[in-house]
């Protein structure tokens, strides 16, 4: 009787040893570059993932990146995205196959619209909850690259942006930076965003006693309907920690794990609040 137990745990052993070679097999990180086609030169910071998939990551500044695609995402796309380029989009399946996982994205050319301009006194409007009490923190739910956080806002008429601001209850770090995003008419898995350039918010761990603030300004960015405002961990800050004055009572926060992943909601808002103009 012992021995066809120890017989019996030798096979076991052994099949499955033999069932977990595929994964390591398959699921090895792929590595690649992107660029401009314009320039030829590589593309820093690009948005890789499987859309609709938590599975994601951002090329380094110079264009290079790693991502690990098992079998399971084969029939999925894999989509390559960056502010003022067109995204571009593999099956998951072809692009593991491709000899060379170079991948060119191509600038978009934005055509200005016919603006008419109609005199008006402006007015002055919040978005967003200020907290100004340390009670309640919160931050990032994943901490990895592409993935986002931020605040959903109906706006019911055009709003000329201003300033972000930003309420830190803690910094570990010396000095963080992010990536803004503010989509429009989001949902699980379809948004667009609405920028043109990329816009990045930097702080040091010594400012955060006070309102972190980013002017707008010089982007002319006008907000409508469903926004989602977010910011992006898009390169890697290391080992720390960041927390933001969080409200449990009012609001929800949004977080996404990676830049083609779905949206997450969570009890409480962190504050996040922007100052603009009414301009209609």
């Amino acid at each position: 009787m012992t021995l066809y137990r120890q017989k019996l745990n030798i096979k076991a052993g052994l099949l499955l040893f033999v069932l977990f070679i595929p994964g390591l097999v398959f699921s090895q990180p792929i590595k690649g570059k992107v660029y401009s086609s314009e320039t030829n030169s590589g593309l820093g910071f690009v948005n890789i993932g499987v859309i609709g998939k938590n599975v994601g990551t951002v090329s380094d500044e110079f264009g290079n990146f790693t991502i690990t695609l098992g079998d399971t995402y084969d029939t999925d796309t894999l989509r390559f995205s960056m502010i003022g380029y067109e995204s571009k989009s593999f099956l998951v399946g072809y692009f593991k196959e491709k000899l060379t996982k170079d991948v060119y994205l191509d600038p978009i050319s934005y055509k200005l619209q016919e603006v008419k301009v109609v005199y008006f006194k402006p007015r002055e409007i919040r978005l967003g909850t200020p907290v100004f009490s340390n009670d309640l923190r919160s931050g990032f739910a994943y901490n990895d690259l592409g993935s986002e956080l931020g605040i959903n806002l109906h706006i019911k008429r055009p709003v000329k942006l201003k300033d972000l601001n930003l309420n830190v209850a803690t910094c570990t770090y010396d000095s963080v930076t992010f990536r803004l995003n503010i989509y429009e008419t989001f949902n699980q898995i379809e948004y667009k965003n609405i920028l043109t350039k990329p816009v990045y918010i930097s702080f040091t761990k010594d400012k955060i006693n006070k309102v972190v603030t980013l002017d707008l300004k010089e982007y002319s960015i006008i907000i409508e309907g469903d926004v989602l405002i977010a910011l992006e961990l898009y390169r890697d800050l290391g080992e720390g920690r960041l927390l933001f004055r969080t409200t449990y009572f009012t609001g929800t926060t949004y977080h996404k794990k990676s830049t083609e992943g779905k949206w997450t909601e969570a009890s409480g808002v962190i504050g996040m609040y922007l100052n603009g103009q009414i301009i209609r």
